[in-house]
């Protein structure tokens, strides 16, 4: 498959650079594959480079320059490919990047990498919806100013797709970015209020836009979450897992393996954690109304919500936002909003 015009009159001027990066590469990464970085050039470098010839031709050659330099990082440490472990950090140069030709032009290096390594730890656990956060950053990358711009968009979609420990730090980055393109991000109505919105968002990690001002209805909260399930079905715990709260989160042991579990609206993630840190004396809830657990039902203050679990050896945890359940018959823990 031939490259476009822009790209192929680049790499006719400067062959002898770039071939003599690509033999570096494989004379240092044992293994190097030139079949998948030459395809990876078609398939994913190309569009990029003939997005940017057409947004800012002046800059084609710079943004080609660094482009190739990134692909060959990628193919050494195969992370593209068939080899790779998700297809997701090719399908970003492919379906996104070219959309976002105007701020990579502006700093192409930086915008090319960190956009890659965002889609590589999107792709790397099932709790991340790494296609979603492709497809809204392809959809709003326009609304960015600036290349860092694009970069804090990128936080508030990642996100917004799933990764809830990022939480905190997207809505402090979603508040410098053009109000429609926050509201946007944080999926917002057209013409809100983004002070507002930003004000709902901090005080309930379970209140969502979409829903308006009466926020998530019942049936929905009653849904709750559930993550973790036995390793030997895909899942990440060996044995049932017991938790005990903290400010932020829940500690969970699971045999002798720890860990942090962070949930909101958005998605529910886990991360490493120590035996010190489960340990700590547990967090006391500070609901108003504190959930009780009846029989294999949880008594919530929007109503009750029937578990599929027995009723015997049911474990709740809440902190100040969210109660979460565990049962000596399950792997997975149910996470669900306190109000």
């Amino acid at each position: 498959m031939p490259v476009s015009d822009a790209f192929a009159r680049i790499l006719a001027a400067e062959r002898a650079r770039f071939n003599a990066c690509a033999a570096e590469a494989a004379r240092r990464t044992p293994g190097f594959d030139t079949g998948v970085f030459a395809a990876f050039l078609q398939s994913g470098v190309d569009g990029v480079v003939a997005a940017v010839a057409d947004a800012v031709p002046e800059r084609a050659a710079t943004v080609a320059e660094a482009a190739y330099d990134v692909a060959l990082s990628l193919v050494a440490q195969r992370l593209v490919g068939p080899q790779a472990r998700s297809r997701l950090v090719e399908r970003a140069w492919l379906e996104s990047f070219p959309a976002c030709a105007r701020q990579i032009a502006e700093a192409p290096g930086e915008v090319l990498g960190a956009l890659s390594n965002a889609a590589l730890y999107m792709g790397s656990a099932p709790e991340l919806r790494g296609g979603e956060w492709l497809g809204s950053l392809q959809t709003l990358a326009g609304g960015a100013e600036t290349a860092s711009q694009l970069l804090m968009l990128g936080k508030v979609l990642a996100w917004r797709a799933g990764a809830a420990h990022f939480r905190d730090g997207a809505l402090a980055v979603a508040s410098a970015l053009p109000e429609s393109l926050a509201l946007a991000a944080v999926g917002a109505a057209p013409g809100s209020s983004w002070v507002q919105v930003q004000a709902h968002l901090a005080a309930d990690p379970w209140w969502s836009p979409e829903w308006g001002e009466d926020g998530v209805p019942p049936q929905h909260k009653a849904q709750g979450k559930r993550i973790g399930d036995f390793s030997g079905f895909g899942g990440i715990f060996r044995q049932p897992p017991e938790i005990r709260a903290n400010a932020n989160g829940f500690w969970v042991k699971s045999g002798d393996r720890y860990s942090l579990l962070i949930a909101d609206i958005r998605g529910a993630v886990l991360h490493r954690a120590s035996r010190e840190e489960y340990e700590q004396p547990p967090f006391p809830g500070t609901a108003q109304t504190l959930p009780r657990i009846r029989d294999n039902r949880i008594e919530m203050v929007y109503g009750d919500i029937e578990l599929d679990l027995p009723a015997e050896g049911l474990a709740l945890a809440c902190n100040g936002h969210t109660a979460a359940v565990t049962s000596p018959y399950s792997y997975a823990i149910r996470v669900f909003p306190l109000q």
